[in-house]
């Protein structure tokens, strides 16, 4: 929770850091830190890049869409020259060889990536998927006041805060959606309707939208599969999927918010009050642990010993985790 002039606001990657693992919230939200090096070799990284061509590209009417090849090209560029800056100034052999593996394995992400965007741009030209769809907002920033009951204790206003990737109308059904990019293993995810990041945006415009005002019926899915396309791998690459929700989910959904806002608050006021981390914070491993958390690598040290601050000291920095919201809001006022 990040207090603001008297509010609090949060977003969903908080939310959902909170509940995977608090320890890992408490790191990267409550102490703001993060990796002093920038990780650009892994799913995540070439999920992040292939999300940045593709926004480019998805742009409303009267804008310019960027050529999601060229927009990938410079952003893979630019991690790359981020890699080799990492051991900037270190010569020894050890470094060297670290560098030529991580660069190799880097190289290969990039091919797949490439793969990925020609083979979809190929994919719209074939199925005419775009024909009815129309971009009416994208990399808006969006917030709305989240009421607390008296009775959770919370005593400041809530805000709930995102950014939407894409908005769009789908012509053809005459309904309005909100529009995700997803790099997956398989194009149909058993828990895709079980993902509340689209529930966050709908609840936020929900909740600012006038009784009887149309707004958006869920979520449509834009899901590019990992793979080359080779010969020994088997069609269908890209798929869409949309997952409506109702007033009854978006009710359930604030009610699920007001609960997790008041557990947050709770941890949150007693870390400010001098509770032990090991009470109140404490970490939820589990094998996802290797490539969703930055502090992986350190987290068993907060169980042995004190060094774990040398190494918090030595490897991470400070930043404002809200700042990437803020830069949105700005823009958006």
């Amino acid at each position: 929770m990040t207090l603001v002039e008297g509010t609090y606001k949060i977003s969903n990657s908080e939310v959902q850091t909170f509940k995977h693992c608090r320890r890992r919230w408490w790191l990267s939200w409550y102490r703001g830190l993060t990796s002093g090096h920038e990780i650009v070799n892994s799913a995540a990284s070439t999920g992040g890049r292939i999300h940045e061509a593709l926004a480019a590209y998805y742009v409303p009417d009267g804008e310019v869409p960027g050529d999601p090849v060229t927009v990938l090209r410079a952003a893979q560029d630019r991690d790359l020259a981020l890699l080799k800056a990492q051991v900037l100034g270190i010569f020894d052999e050890e470094s060297e060889r670290v560098l030529m593996e991580q660069e190799s394995e880097l190289l290969k992400a990039f091919d797949l990536e490439r793969a990925m965007i020609t083979g979809y741009l190929e994919w719209l030209a074939e199925s005419g998927a775009d024909a009815d769809l129309e971009v009416v907002a994208s990399e808006q920033y969006v917030e709305t006041v989240l009421e607390m009951p008296e009775a959770t204790g919370v005593t400041v206003p809530v805000l709930l805060i995102g950014k939407l990737d894409t908005k769009i109308v789908r012509h053809d059904l005459n309904t309005q959606l909100f529009m995700d990019h997803k790099t997956v293993g398989t194009l149909y995810p058993p828990m895709l309707g079980l993902n509340q990041q689209m529930l966050h945006y709908h609840l936020i415009e929900w909740l600012n939208s006038d009784e009887g005002e149309a707004h958006c019926a869920g979520a449509l899915y834009n899901m590019l599969r990992k793979v080359k396309r080779t010969r020994a791998s088997k069609p269908p690459y890209f798929r869409r999927q949309a997952i409506p929700h109702n007033r009854y989910e978006l009710e359930a959904y604030q009610d699920k918010m007001i609960g997790t806002v008041e557990d947050i608050w709770f941890v949150h006021e007693r870390l400010r009050h001098g509770a032990d981390h090991q009470l109140t914070v404490y970490p939820t491993p589990s094998r996802d642990c290797t490539w969703i958390c930055p502090f992986a690598r350190v987290c068993r040290m907060f169980d042995d010993g004190p060094r774990v601050e040398a190494a918090l000291e030595a490897g991470y920095v400070r930043r404002d985790p809200y700042a990437y919201y803020e830069r949105k809001a700005a823009v958006a006022d």
